[in-house]
């Protein structure tokens, strides 16, 4: 409760000496020690402000990201794209940038601290902080993750292409059978291969540390989880799964964003059921969960369920009627067509109500339609065969 209660002053602290500068996008607080240098202190604010003006772009493209740091600074750029949204409130512009700290190492180098805060009546909220290496280059400041200074003395393993960093120890037939994995995948979805840069960390908390995301809302109670960034075709992971493991599963979804931004949500997941199972489970427990659920509602309406997004198990780890026989149809795809063929049908579109542009892509590459839609799948989950 004191930790709380400290934090919360020094909130409000903020917002009651804060000012603004002009035409700058953050904050600072009258109490922050700028470089003393004037010239110095506007060239590292305003590169500042051009770097946070530039985040919602696509990251190799923020000019003021320092170039031999972009794979961990992409990773940490995708943490804070949209912080000053609000979307219950429907407001863009709700949370406000601060800064709360700035480290002066050397007259070229910098460590930046700044928040992201809202103001609820008079209750300060924070959203985000962050911590941001700052180096001059030239006549401005490039930005970037702490991540490599943050693990100076992490070792480091070479598996061909795969390098991987740790502390003490880690397990190199998890790293082998990662690397499999990715192979895997990246053969399906015409991904050349790059060097992998993979971290292996004891816990989320640390993943976002070593990154710079010193605080963030949206991951409060999460203890294991990842943070990757792909960019020049270079590889980043800094792994906090469960003992340094990887999910196969949302390893499909990572790689299939690369090259696909926008699939359509119930065919990637039935991509994801079908190579990496889900929750844990194996592809061939998903289905023969499936298949029970078949067998104990012979009349079940597939359309109306896949539609509607309904559930055929419950509980803390529910599965999807919509993703499940995605996974059959892809099978079913890639067994007669290619793989090929189920980008095209992982290309028709982001979700829609009704799902038409699914259906409209799926009659073209099938001929499954709505008006064979049960009768198909009925076909495909009797003729399906399990382990």
């Amino acid at each position: 409760m004191l930790i709380k209660s400290i934090r919360l002053a020094l909130l409000c602290i903020f917002i009651n000496l804060a000012f603004s500068s002009g035409a700058q996008s953050i904050t600072i607080p009258g109490w922050i020690r700028l470089p003393a240098d004037s010239v110095l202190q506007k060239t590292l604010i305003s590169s500042l402000n051009a770097f946070l003006a530039q985040k919602e772009k696509p990251n190799k493209d923020n000019t003021y990201v320092l170039k031999d740091a972009l794979p961990e600074t992409s990773a940490l750029l995708d943490e804070m794209k949209g912080m000053e949204q609000n979307e219950v409130l429907k407001d863009d512009n709700y949370y406000k940038s601060y800064l709360t700290n700035i480290i002066e190492l050397d007259a070229d180098n910098f460590i930046v601290q700044l928040s992201y805060i809202g103001i609820n009546h008079t209750t300060p909220i924070l959203r985000a902080s962050f911590t941001l290496m700052a180096k001059k280059v030239g006549d401005v400041f490039n930005f970037y993750s702490p991540l490599k200074q943050n693990t100076l003395t992490w070792k480091a393993k070479k598996f061909g292409n795969l390098t991987c960093y740790y502390k003490t120890d880690f397990d190199p037939d998890k790293a082998k059978a990662y690397q499999k994995m990715v192979y895997f995948y990246d053969k399906k979805l015409n991904i050349p291969d790059g060097p992998i840069d993979f971290y292996y960390c004891s816990s989320f908390t640390e993943v976002l540390h070593l990154e710079g995301v010193e605080y963030k809302a949206a991951y409060n109670g999460q203890k294991n989880n990842s943070l990757s960034s792909y960019e020049n075709n270079s590889n980043l992971i800094v792994n906090g799964e469960i003992d340094n493991g990887f999910d196969p599963h949302d390893l499909f979804h990572d790689r299939l964003a690369i090259v696909m931004k926008n699939a359509n949500r119930p065919v990637n997941e039935g991509c994801a059921y079908l190579y990496g199972g889900s929750w844990g489970y194996s592809w061939e427990t998903v289905l023969a969960k499936l298949k029970k659920y078949a067998a104990d509602n012979p009349n079940a309406d597939w359309l109306n369920l896949y539609i509607s997004t309904a559930n055929y198990e419950d509980g803390d780890k529910p599965m999807k009627v919509a993703y499940a026989l995605n996974a059959l149809i892809v099978q079913k795809i890639e067994r007669e067509q290619g793989f090929g063929k189920v980008m095209e049908l992982l290309g028709c579109g982001p979700r829609q109500k009704g799902d038409d542009n699914y259906f409209a892509a799926l009659k073209k590459i099938t001929g499954i339609d709505k008006d064979n839609f049960n009768a198909k799948m009925r076909e495909l989950i009797d003729d399906s065969k399990t382990k």
